[in-house]
Parts: structure tokens; C-alpha cells; sequence
């Protein structure tokens, strides 16, 4: 019997358990800053079920903007890049006098950029450099203008980013990425202009074989022409020799014909 009301207060207790919320209204800003926490060690999923109870509970509405910011930021790290834009475009929309308004603007951009809007991008960041001119996020935006222009092929244009981040944002955590880029682009004109003189050798190679290839062949004419003509040359020679000899043939007998007729040279002559 002592054993039963012992037990009693125990199952009210669990009854008054199930009955209440789980996170009562003081306990979530709590919730909120664990949520922050876990972010920030790279536990974003857990982080991202702490900022959804935040934003599931109506009593606690001046701590959405800060769950719904970081539920984006949290969606962007997990690369759930589409659900990260509707979040960010909801809290852009309901809260734009927010303390992360300008952060998430940033991230807008991010956003953008890793779904490969590259043009978008641009457009984007541009329209944030003309808002915000004071930015903490200004190098870095210009930064993502820049590796939009890369991914889309225009170097030149991100060459001349990268060397406006390196001459006016020296400080710039992009800066490194900064010389990267510029290396690359470099060794890109580099590799372009060797190719260049690569292509421009094998046509002046196939050029001069042509051109020494047509020579040959009327190299080959002309030697033909000129043995044609050696060889009949040589048959008029062998021709006129030959109307010599016959000539000289002729007059031997000619004169042999005379010298019989006269009798000088016949049998007995003195």
C-alpha cells in the first residue's frame, strides 16, 4: 500500500510532462543560442531542427528573424540550396529592417552563385555594391562578381576584378583566392599563346612543305623537258653525224669513180 502512494506522484508528474510544451516559451531563445552553437561546430542539421521548433512556436515571434536567418544559413551549408533561397527570401521580405538584413542579402548572392546564375549573380552583387558601399561584405562581393565573370569565360573582366581586390583590399580575406585566379588567367593567356605559336608553326610547316612540294614538282617538269629535249638533241647529233659520214661515204666513192674513169687508178697505172 505504501508502495502504490509512493507511485502516485509519479504519474501525475508524467501526466503535468505530456500536458505541457516541450520548449515553453522561456526556454527558446536558449534553444536559439544552442542552435547558434551547433552551427557553428558544422552540426547544421541539428542546428536546423532548433531553429524550426523556434520558428514553429507563434509565442516567440521576435526571435524568427534570427531562426529563420540562420535556418538559410544552416540550408546553405547542407547544400539544400533551393530550400535556402525560400528561406532567405521569406526573411528578406518579412524582415527587412532585421539586424542580419544586410548579412543575408550577402548570402542572397551566395546563393545565386553556387545554383550557377553566374549573370544573375553579377546583376545581384552589383545592386548590393550600389546599396551597401560601406559593406563589410564589399571585397568579398566583388570577389563572387569575379568568379562569375571566370565561370562564364570572360577573363579579362575577372582579371581586372581580381587586380582591383589586390590593390584596394589588401586586407581582404579573398585576397589569396585573388592571386589564384590571376595565376590561372595568366597561365591560361600563356597556354593560349603557345598554342598560338604551336598552330602558327604547323601552318608555316605545311606552308613551306607546299610551297617546296610545287617547286619539286616543277623542278620535276622542268628536268622532264630539259631530258626530252637532251634526248632529241642527241638524235639530231647522231642524225648529223650520221649525214657526215654518209656525205664523206659518198665523196670517197665519187672520187674512186673518177680515178677509175680516168685510169689512174686502175690495174697497171704507172
Amino acid at each position: 500500500m505504501k508502495w502504490n502512494f509512493l507511485r502516485f506522484p509519479l504519474v501525475l508528474l508524467c501526466f503535468v510532462s505530456a500536458v505541457l510544451p516541450i520548449y515553453p516559451a522561456e526556454t527558446l531563445e536558449d534553444e536559439l543560442m544552442y542552435g547558434l552553437d551547433l552551427f557553428k561546430e558544422a552540426r547544421y542539421e541539428q542546428s536546423l531542427r532548433l531553429f524550426q521548433t523556434v520558428l514553429d512556436d507563434p509565442d516567440s515571434s521576435d526571435l524568427h528573424g534570427d531562426a529563420l536567418y540562420w535556418m538559410s544559413r544552416s540550408q546553405i551549408e547542407m547544400n539544400e540550396l533551393d530550400d535556402a533561397s525560400r528561406s532567405l527570401e521569406d526573411y528578406l521580405l518579412n524582415y527587412s529592417g532585421h539586424r542580419h538584413n544586410e548579412d543575408g542579402r550577402y548570402y542572397k548572392g551566395r546563393i545565386l552563385f553556387l545554383q550557377n546564375e553566374y549573370d544573375n549573380c553579377i546583376h545581384f552583387y552589383s545592386s548590393f555594391l550600389t546599396g551597401f558601399p560601406e559593406s563589410p561584405y564589399y571585397a568579398s562581393s566583388l570577389f563572387w562578381i569575379g568568379e562569375s565573370l571566370y565561370a562564364m569565360g570572360r577573363f579579362d573582366e575577372a582579371a581586372e576584378i581580381y587586380k582591383t581586390l589586390l590593390e584596394k583590399y589588401p586586407r581582404s580575406v579573398k585576397i589569396e583566392a585573388s592571386r589564384y585566379r590571376l595565376s590561372l588567367i595568366e597561365y591560361r593567356y600563356r597556354e593560349e599563346e603557345l598554342l598560338k605559336m604551336l598552330q602558327w608553326s604547323h601552318e608555316e610547316f605545311l606552308k613551306s612543305t607546299a610551297e617546296y612540294e610545287q617547286k619539286e614538282k616543277e623542278f620535276n617538269q622542268a628536268l622532264g623537258v630539259y631530258q626530252g629535249k637532251l634526248i632529241e638533241l642527241t638524235r639530231t647529233r647522231e642524225m648529223y653525224e650520221n649525214r657526215l659520214k654518209l656525205l664523206a661515204l659518198k665523196e670517197e666513192a665519187l672520187s674512186l669513180k673518177q680515178a677509175l674513169l680516168s685510169g689512174k687508178g686502175g690495174p697497171g697505172a704507172e
